[in-house]
């Protein structure tokens, strides 16, 4: 029974900006549990809790049990009822678990010492605990002193306690929760002493001992794959992390701990629609002894405040964060984790001094804790910020300089920003320390991998390839990219006026394993090109095994991704997902995508537009197949918008706003004078507009098929009602469309020239679409009338401006130019042809074909040097460069 699918796979970083991608199905294992129930459209819910591991259920319904024993049970596994917290001890303890901390079980003697201790953790007073607790020799007592160490400053005696505990594993080996206990100290005592090395516990014996425990010794434990999920997101595995999660929450559904951090990883992978379930989930396991599923509302909890709050600094919300945080420090504010998170929420407010101030603050609590600098670095780094990131990460390495994730992220981020040789040390000591990151280990390898990449330069770029074939393309990149950044940097219209500092570096990467690493530390991604700020990586234009799309337009692409890294120069990296990706779609001076009309059309049918919020998660954490489409789209006809209506200068002003720290609704009410709430009122009714002027959305006068099989009354569509509708409504574009695609023959496409001049009107009455050009196209070609040829190019012209991946278009209008000597024209659309396809010899011979009978030979030569390397052993090659440089001698 399926609980929602959580996020398992390592979703890409935030901050990064991707080429538009071709939409692919995302596979995403599942937590199960019940099957929810249908709810009426009141906002999300609660996630549903899932049903009782079969093992245990057949557990409690043992005729030998007496009833005592079945209460306890029922309690171990989630399941109590109100007839069941009879006792103090029991109500503290089952309030523990769903994450509810009664002050009254504080001081409450008949409570048992661990259990009070636990809950003085969970409202941030270790140094209550560490007294509370004394000598206690149990697993558990030893990890909750040792916990309870660390967040007061303890670190020497903690590691000596928990080195100790270590060693006594053998003693708790048949307790499977005393051993859970043991693997969560080992956990922590990685931090202090390193995961891997002398004097600690290793990751894989950790594993092992928690196999053992649940194999060999309670198979119906959930601490053991509690301990397991934590140690596994430790690590950055997700997947397996998620399924250690799930078999926790089936063998206890109330273990607040384990939403917690599944909270924690659906905001880290972009899932905020679920982290803000699960917060729900936490919020109603605090809210009464035994969960009520079915209330309206819940008031919110702690932790499920902390979730929202994690949501938000993956937003970029700093202030959101610390509005949703403040309840929290009210009510608990030695909270060791919420103070960490206010140091981030700060930070990314962008108010520095005063993270600094609330850094030193907090050592007042734990003098030299890392975890406020560790997390607000994380959060940093994660909005791009990789300057400021790095101090705190840094800060956070030095005050624990065995902990390896502090070194990791750092390593990571300063990838990002570029810095190689500062990524390869930081990775290459916290491997030292933790060699089974998989992020860690995979970054690592591509930095060794660039080691041996050649670089070329320009006045603005620099282009690093790996030797050999690739040179091919990295030196053809050069003169397009300075063109590139004179488009982007200049004045003309939506250019960015600005000059980043430095130049950009270009990287080429032979195939998508080594892309989607140089971006997500992960050998997989939804993309083929990305900019992370200073650095633009792209995997190269090349068909086969190992690539994710083949050909492409690069040139397009890079002048997409070149615009991310000028607009992110000028904003200091603070910018609304959906702002950046909508210059950069404008700035590619590429017309609509039809595709993309469509859908845009369909948003405008349903008012399904994405409002603000929503369209910045949809680029990363699609619902339906068309999302991500949508937002690019979207964004582009918003930013477009904001042109046409307010300037040019109204984009830039708004970068510098944002620049500064302003925050979007303010930017826009400075800027634009209206709210976004006015202004997104106003743009859907721009959009509509366009889209009905261009024959995609139905109007009064013009009705689509839909409707006017509505207003007919038949129930079944028939040739004859087309026909009638195509004589009374000549120039209706969803009628004519409709009327040709039954007229036209769907085996060979013959247009005959009545069906012509209807592609003709359905051209001008839906401008925008590509499938009248791409029939006239093929009949003019093949017509023997007049100037079919030039005829044809007006149409083959139409299609290349918009295709992508494909050289037909590109290649035909090359020979229909050459036909007609106008050589630079078919030197123009062959040129074209070779930057979709750099790879292909073929088109290479076309080219240098073109070049030379143009009187280029200067041109021949550069495509003949490139078969040369494209294919060495054809000699022909060869002497034919002999040749073109014995016409340049001349």
């Amino acid at each position: 029974m399926v609980l929602g699918g959580v996020v398992l796979a390592l979703a890409m970083c935030a901050g990064r900006s991707f080429a538009r991608p071709q939409d692919v199905p995302q596979g995403e294992p599942e937590v199960t549990g019940q099957v929810e129930k249908p709810t009426a459209a009141r906002g999300p819910r609660p996630m549903p809790l899932p049903a009782l591991e079969e093992s245990a259920q057949q557990l409690l319904s043992q005729d030998y049990l007496k009833d005592e024993e079945r209460a306890a049970l029922r309690v171990r596994h989630g399941q109590w009822e109100i007839a069941d917290l009879l006792t103090a001890q029991v109500r503290a303890q089952t309030g523990l678990l769903r994450g509810a901390v009664s002050e009254s079980a504080l001081t409450d003697a008949s409570v048992n010492v661990e259990t009070r201790a636990e809950l003085m953790m969970k409202r941030g007073q270790p140094a209550e605990a560490i007294v509370l607790l004394g000598a206690d020799a149990s697993a558990l007592a030893r990890r909750l002193r040792a916990e309870a160490m660390v967040d007061v400053g303890q670190l020497k005696e903690a590691e000596k306690l928990l080195a100790e505990l270590a060693n006594d594993s053998a003693n708790y080996a048949d307790d499977a929760d005393a051993t859970a206990e043991v693997a969560r100290g080992q956990i922590l005592l990685a931090r202090l002493r390193g995961a891997e090395g002398e004097g600690t516990v290793g990751y894989q014996q950790t594993l092992d001992m928690l196999a053992r425990a649940r194999d060999a010794v309670d198979r119906l434990s959930w601490r053991v794959p509690m301990a397991e999920a934590l140690l596994l997101y430790e690590k950055d595995d997700y997947a397996a992390a998620a399924e250690a999660l799930q078999a926790t929450l089936e063998l206890n559904p109330r273990v607040a701990e384990a939403w917690y951090l599944l909270g924690r990883m659906s905001a880290d992978t972009f899932d905020f629609d679920r982290a803000e379930r699960v917060a729900l989930t936490l919020d109603m396991l605090a809210a009464s002894d035994v969960p009520d599923e079915d209330a309206s509302e819940y008031a919110p909890s702690a932790l499920g405040r902390m979730v929202r709050v994690y949501t938000r600094l993956r937003q970029n919300e700093g202030a959101a964060a610390l509005a949703e945080l403040r309840p929290v420090l009210e009510a608990m504010p030695t909270h060791r984790e919420a103070r960490a998170l206010e140091v981030a929420a700060t930070a990314l407010s962008f108010d520095f001094a005063g993270a600094d101030a609330l850094l030193r603050k907090f050592d007042e609590l734990a003098m030299g804790s890392p975890l406020p600098a560790f997390v607000a670095g994380k959060a940093l780094s994660s909005a791009r910020q990789y300057d400021d990131a790095a101090r705190l990460l840094r800060i956070a390495s030095e005050r624990s300089p065995m902990w390896a994730e502090p070194l990791i992220d750092l390593g990571l981020s300063e990838l990002q920003a570029g810095k190689l040789d500062a990524a390869r040390a930081a990775l290459d000591r916290g491997l030292k320390l933790d060699r089974f990151n998989t992020r860690a280990q995979n970054s690592l390898t591509l930095l060794k991998e660039i080691e041996g990449y050649t670089t070329i330069e320009s006045d603005h770029f620099v282009i690093r390839f790996k030797p050999g074939v690739d040179e091919i393309l990295a030196r053809e990149m050069l003169e397009p990219m300075e063109q590139i950044y004179l488009r982007v940097t200049g004045n003309g219209s939506g250019g960015i006026r600005h000059t980043p500092t430095g130049k950009t570096v270009v990287e080429l990467y032979p195939n998508h394993r080594w892309f989607a690493t140089r971006i997500t530390g992960m050998p997989a991604l939804h993309t083929f090109a990305a900019a992370t700020g200073p650095v633009i990586a792209m995997e190269v234009p090349r068909s086969g095994p190992g690539h994710m799309v083949g050909p492409y337009d690069w040139a397009r692409v890079l002048q997409h991704e070149y615009v991310h890294t000028v607009t992110l120069s000028r904003t200091q990296n603070r910018l609304p997902h959906w702002f950046t990706e909508a210059s950069a779609v404008y700035l590619e001076d590429a017309p609509d995508d039809f595709g993309s009309l469509q859908i845009l059309a369909r948003a405008a049918m349903s008012e399904r537009w994405f409002d603000f919020d929503t369209i910045n998660v949809m680029f990363v954490r699609p619902k339906r197949p068309s999302d991500r489409a949508q937002a690019y789209a979207q964004g582009a006809w918003m930013y477009r918008y904001i042109i046409e209506q307010f300037g040019d200068a109204s984009v830039l002003e708004l970068m510098d706003l944002y620049a500064t720290g302003v925050r979007e609704e303010e930017a826009f009410s400075r800027v634009l004078k209206i709210s976004r709430a006015q202004f997104f009122e106003d743009f859907t009714v721009w959009a509509k507009t366009r889209l009905e002027k261009w024959g995609m959305v139905p109007t009064e006068t013009n009705k689509n098929i839909e409707q006017l099989l509505g207003e007919s009354g038949v129930e079944e569509f028939k040739k004859e009602l087309l026909d009638q509708w195509h004589r009374e409504q000549p120039e209706n574009p969803f009628v004519l469309v409709e009327y040709i695609k039954a007229e036209l023959d769907p085996k060979n496409e013959t247009v005959t020239p009545e069906l012509a001049e209807l592609l003709r009107t359905y051209a001008r009455l839906c401008p925008v679409d590509p499938m009248p050009h791409r029939l006239l196209a093929k009949y003019e070609l093949t017509s023997s009338e007049g100037d079919a040829s030039s005829r044809a190019i007006e149409h083959l012209e139409f299609l290349d401006a918009r295709e992508q991946h494909s050289t037909s278009f590109a290649l035909e209008l090359a020979r229909q130019y050459a036909k007609l000597a106008q050589w630079d024209k078919a030197i123009a659309k062959v040129t074209r042809a070779t930057q979709i396809s750099p790879y292909d010899a073929t088109i290479r011979e076309l080219a240098a074909t073109i070049a030379l009978r143009a009187g280029r030979p200067a041109v021949a030569e550069g495509h003949i040097i490139a078969l040369t390397k494209l294919e060495p052993d054809k000699a022909v090659h060869q002497q034919r460069l002999e040749a073109v440089r014995k016409m340049l001698q001349n």
